[in-house]
C-alpha cells in the first residue's frame, strides 16, 4: 500500500528547499506539505505531482510529463495521475481550481504565486555610483552586468540611506492608526508625493472648475495649495526629488496622446525645464504613474515604449547628459512595466507588470547593487488576483505599502516584507478604497507619514425611452438599476423583461441579474474575481461574460436562472468582451492571442476559435440578421465604429466616435454614445469630458441623429430592446477623490 507520507523515491526532487503559495509550505526534499502549522497528508505518488506541478509553476505541465516524470519505469493508465490530482485537489481545497488549473485534453497548470523563503543580503559597502542599471537585454526580462556610470556621488545615496535605516524605527505604541483629509476639494486629486521633509505635498487637481489637471503644493495644515504649472495641457505624476531642488511631472502631449514631456519646476514655483519624453501606449490597462527619482536625485527611472508597438519598459534617465539605458524587458502581449518605486537605500526596485494584455498587474521586485542588476530575472512579489500597484517603501528599505484592485478603482492597502520572507497584511484601521500610497522620509524626533488617495465611485444604470428608434426624446434620462456601489455594463434579455449586469455590491465584481427597473435583483457568480461584460443568448437561456480567475481573463459561461459557471476558453492569452451570434452558434470575443487586440471567433459549447478582424479591435456584437460583425478599437478614446462579413473579410469603416464601447446594433440603425472633442479617456487623465450624448446612426441613410443630450459621466455598456424604443446605459453619478493622511505611520 502506497504510502500517507511524501517524498518518494520515485524522482529526484529539486534543490529548492521551500516553496509557499496561499497559506500552504511545500518541502519538496523533506516530503512534506503544511497549512500554517499543521501537516497535511498526502499519498506518496500525489505528493510527487504536487511536487512537480508546482516546480514549473506557472507552465503549462502535460499529462505525458508528469506520467513520465512520476512513474518513469512503470505502465500506469490515465487514471493513475487524474487520481492523483483529485486527492491532491482534496488535500489543498482546490475544487474551483484556485491552485491546479486544468487545461482540458493537454495538462495542468500551477496557477497561484509561488514565493521561495528569500534571506537577508549582507551589507556591503555604500556604492560611490548609483546602484541601479543597466545593459542591453536581449530577452524578456534579462540582468545587466554592465556597469553604468551616471555621475552619482556617495553622499545622496548615503544620507538617504542613514535616514531610512538608521534612524527610523517603529513607534513602540498599540493605539490604531487614523486617517483624517488632508485635501478635500471638488473635482480629482491625485500622484501625492511627498517633500523630503515630510511637511509639504505635491499632487494633481483638476482645479476650481474641474476644467485642466495641474501640479500643486499643500502645507500641511497650512493655508490652500499653492499652484505650480498652468499649462492647458495635461500635468500628471509630480515626484518630488530626495535632494528637494525640483519636482518632476509629465506633461501630455495635445497632439498625440500617447506622448508626454518630462518637465521639472522648482517646489516653490517657476520657469519649468522640459528635459526628455516618453512614449507610452495610452489604453485602459495600464496605469501611471511613470516616474521614480533615484535615491541621490542624479537620474529618474521611468516608463517608455522602446518602439512602435512594443510593451512599455522601464528606463533610467540620466539627469546630466539625458541619456537612457533600459532596465526591464517585457514582450508583447504584455502591456509592460510601470510605476516603479526603488528603496531609500538603492538596492531595490519594484514595479507594476501588466501581462498578456490583461488589466491585472502585478508587482515585481528587481535587485540592485552596485550598479549591476542582480539575482537574474525580476521576481513576482504578488498574485495576479490581487491585482497589486502603486508601490511605496517603508523606510527602511524591507518593505513596501502597496493597493490592491488597482484596475477597479476601489482598492485597500497592503504591508508587504520585499527582502524578507514575503508576508504580507492589510494595514489596519486605514487605506480602504485607497491608491497611491507614499510614505515620508521622518526627520530625527519625527516620525513618518502616510498619505494617500481615497478613490470611490458610485455608478448605476440608467433608462432613456423615445417613440421610435431615433427620434429625439423630450425626457430626460430615470435611473433603472443602482445600488450605493458600482453598477455597470447592462445587456437587456432578448424578450425585454430582464436586464444582466455587473455589479460590485456585493464586494467583488460580479455577474447580476434583475427586472427591468432593478427589482428582483440575483447574483449569479460567485467567483470573486474581477468579472464582466455579461451578455444573453438569444434564446435567453445562457450568459457568457469573462472572468480573470487566474491572472488573464477567459471566457465563461453560465445559466441565466444561476448555476455553475464554465471556463470556455484556457489560452494564456487575454481573452474578454464575448458575444453570442444571432442564431447562438458561435460566441465572439476580443483576444491578445494574436499579439494585439482582435475579435476571435469560437462554437458557442467551446473549441478551437479563428480570428475575425485585423485591425484592432475592444468589442464586438453581430447583427440582427448575421451578415455583419459590428466592432470599435478601444475604450479609453473615442473609437471608429467598423463592420467586417461575420466569417470574416475586408472591415469597412461605418462611423467614427464612439466611447467606451457603448454601442447596441439594431436591424434599421445603431444606437452609440459620443462625446464632446477635447474630453478624456478612461483614466480621467485630459481634461474633464464635454456633453455626452445619445446618437443614433440610420442604417439605410448613413447618417446620425441626435437623441438624447446631457447623459451625464458615461460609464461602460449600451443596450437597447429591439423595437429601439427603450436604451438602458450606466454612468458614474458620484466619487470621492480625496487626499488622506495619517501622522505617526509605523
Amino acid at each position: 500500500m502506497e504510502s500517507l507520507r511524501g517524498g518518494s523515491n520515485a524522482r529526484p526532487h529539486s534543490e529548492q528547499a521551500l516553496y509557499c503559495f496561499a497559506d500552504f509550505t511545500l518541502d519538496p526534499l523533506g516530503g512534506t506539505i503544511r497549512r500554517g502549522e499543521n501537516e497535511i497528508e498526502l499519498r506518496s505518488k500525489s505528493f510527487d505531482v504536487l511536487a512537480y506541478i508546482v516546480e514549473h509553476h506557472g507552465q503549462l505541465v502535460t499529462r505525458e510529463e508528469l506520467m513520465q516524470a512520476i512513474w518513469p519505469d512503470v505502465a500506469v493508465n490515465d487514471e493513475s495521475l487524474t487520481r492523483c490530482i483529485t486527492d491532491i485537489r482534496k488535500a489543498l481545497c482546490d475544487e474551483q481550481q484556485r491552485f491546479i488549473r486544468t487545461v482540458p485534453r493537454r495538462g495542468y497548470i500551477f496557477a497561484a504565486q509561488v514565493t521561495t523563503p528569500v534571506l537577508e543580503f549582507p551589507p556591503t559597502p555604500k556604492p560611490k555610483t548609483l546602484p541601479v542599471l543597466l545593459g542591453p537585454g536581449p530577452a524578456a526580462y534579462r540582468r545587466s552586468t554592465v556597469l553604468v556610470g551616471l555621475a552619482a556621488v556617495l553622499i545622496g545615496v548615503a544620507s538617504v540611506a542613514s535616514i531610512a535605516n538608521g534612524i527610523w524605527r517603529p513607534l513602540k505604541t498599540n493605539a490604531p492608526l487614523r486617517v483624517t483629509p488632508l485635501i478635500t476639494l471638488p473635482g480629482v486629486s491625485r500622484d501625492p508625493s511627498f517633500s523630503p521633509d515630510g511637511d509639504r505635498v505635491a499632487f494633481t487637481w483638476t482645479g476650481p472648475n474641474q476644467d485642466n489637471r495641474d501640479v500643486y503644493v499643500q502645507q500641511i495644515g497650512i493655508g490652500s495649495p499653492l499652484r505650480l504649472t498652468t499649462d492647458p495641457a495635461n500635468d500628471y505624476n509630480p515626484v518630488w526629488s530626495p535632494d528637494g531642488r525640483w519636482i518632476a511631472f509629465l506633461r501630455r502631449s495635445a497632439g498625440d496622446p500617447n506622448r508626454s514631456e518630462v518637465r521639472l519646476v522648482p517646489p516653490p514655483g517657476g520657469p519649468e525645464r522640459k528635459i526628455s519624453e516618453i512614449y507610452v501606449p495610452q489604453t485602459y490597462f495600464l496605469f501611471p504613474p511613470y516616474l521614480a527619482w533615484c535615491p541621490d536625485s542624479s537620474c529618474l527611472i521611468l516608463s517608455d515604449s522602446p518602439g512602435q508597438g512594443q510593451p512599455a519598459a522601464l528606463f533610467v534617465l540620466a539627469f546630466d547628459t539625458g541619456e537612457k539605458r533600459r532596465l526591464t524587458w517585457p514582450r508583447a502581449p504584455a502591456l509592460g512595466d510601470a510605476q516603479p518605486a526603488i528603496s531609500p537605500d538603492g538596492r531595490w526596485l519594484v514595479f507594476r507588470h501588466q501581462p498578456n494584455g490583461s488589466r491585472i498587474g502585478e508587482l515585481y521586485r528587481l535587485r540592485l547593487r552596485a550598479g549591476v542588476v542582480e539575482g537574474g530575472e525580476p521576481e513576482r512579489l504578488t498574485e495576479p488576483a490581487m491585482d497589486a500597484g502603486y508601490a511605496a517603501w517603508v523606510p527602511g528599505s524591507k518593505q513596501i505599502l502597496f493597493a490592491s484592485d488597482v484596475s477597479e478603482r476601489h482598492g485597500n492597502l497592503w504591508r508587504l516584507s520585499v527582502t524578507g520572507s514575503g508576508a504580507r497584511e492589510r494595514l489596519p484601521f486605514v487605506g480602504e478604497d485607497g491608491l497611491m500610497p507614499v510614505v515620508s522620509l521622518p526627520q530625527p524626533g519625527q516620525p513618518a507619514r502616510l498619505a494617500y488617495i481615497r478613490s470611490f465611485q458610485d455608478s448605476n444604470i440608467w433608462r432613456i425611452e423615445t417613440s421610435a428608434p431615433g427620434v429625439p426624446t423630450s425626457t430626460r434620462p430615470v435611473i433603472a438599476v443602482s445600488s450605493s456601489r458600482r453598477d455597470s455594463t447592462p445587456q437587456l434579455s432578448p424578450d425585454g423583461r430582464r436586464i444582466v449586469f455587473v455589479s460590485d455590491r456585493s464586494g467583488a465584481w460580479e455577474i447580476w441579474a434583475s427586472d427591468r427597473d432593478g427589482a428582483n435583483a440575483i447574483q449569479l457568480t460567485f467567483l470573486d474575481t474581477a468579472t464582466g461584460a455579461p451578455t444573453w443568448s438569444p434564446d435567453g437561456q445562457w450568459i457568457v461574460f469573462q472572468a480573470a480567475r487566474y491572472g488573464n481573463s477567459d471566457i465563461y459561461v453560465i445559466p441565466s436562472a444561476g448555476g455553475k459557471p464554465r471556463n470556455l476558453t484556457s489560452h494564456p492569452a487575454n481573452d474578454s468582451r464575448p458575444s453570442f451570434s444571432h442564431d447562438g452558434k458561435w460566441i465572439y470575443f476580443s483576444s491578445t492571442r494574436s499579439g494585439d487586440r482582435q475579435i476571435w471567433r469560437m462554437p458557442a459549447p467551446g473549441g478551437d476559435a479563428v480570428q475575425i478582424t485585423t485591425n484592432g479591435a475592444f468589442a464586438g456584437f453581430e447583427s440582427p440578421d448575421g451578415a455583419y460583425l459590428y466592432y470599435n478599437q478601444s475604450m479609453d478614446t473615442p473609437s471608429p465604429l467598423w463592420r467586417v462579413p461575420s466569417s470574416g473579410g475586408t472591415a469597412l469603416r461605418v462611423l467614427d466616435g464612439v466611447v467606451r464601447g457603448a454601442f447596441a446594433v439594431l436591424d434599421r440603425g445603431i444606437y452609440y454614445v459620443d462625446r464632446a472633442p477635447g474630453e478624456g479617456g478612461a483614466l480621467d487623465l485630459n481634461r474633464p469630458p464635454g456633453e455626452a450624448r445619445l446618437l443614433y446612426f440610420n442604417l439605410a441613410t448613413h447618417k446620425s441623429s441626435t437623441v438624447a443630450r446631457d447623459l451625464g459621466n458615461v460609464f461602460l455598456g449600451l443596450t437597447a430592446s429591439k423595437d429601439g424604443h427603450t436604451i438602458f446605459y450606466s454612468r458614474v453619478d458620484s466619487s470621492v477623490d480625496d487626499l488622506m493622511l495619517v501622522d505617526n505611520f509605523r
